[in-house]
């Protein structure tokens, strides 16, 4: 399997915070339905960089309040730096 196939399973949403996608959805499945609220479950969105996963946990709220299921890839990997 080359680099580029390799997904990671849990991949973080919250970089600074390393929060994984499937606490923000357990988050969200069990009553976080505001970024606020995801925020105080997860402390997601809150990190140093000022919030620049809050686009993506608005993307997996919103689909999940639309569709019932969370989107699969909320957010694009993150680069590694060299």
């Amino acid at each position: 399997m080359s680099k580029k196939q390799k997904v990671k399973k849990d991949p973080n949403i919250c970089w600074c915070n390393q929060i994984p996608k499937s606490r923000i959805e357990k988050a969200i499945s069990t009553g976080a339905d505001t970024l606020n609220k995801i925020f105080d479950r997860t402390t997601a969105g809150v990190g140093a960089c000022g919030g620049s996963c809050r686009p993506y946990l608005q993307k997996m709220l919103d689909s999940y309040k639309e569709t019932g299921v969370f989107p699969e890839n909320p957010r694009p990997a993150q680069k590694k730096r060299r």
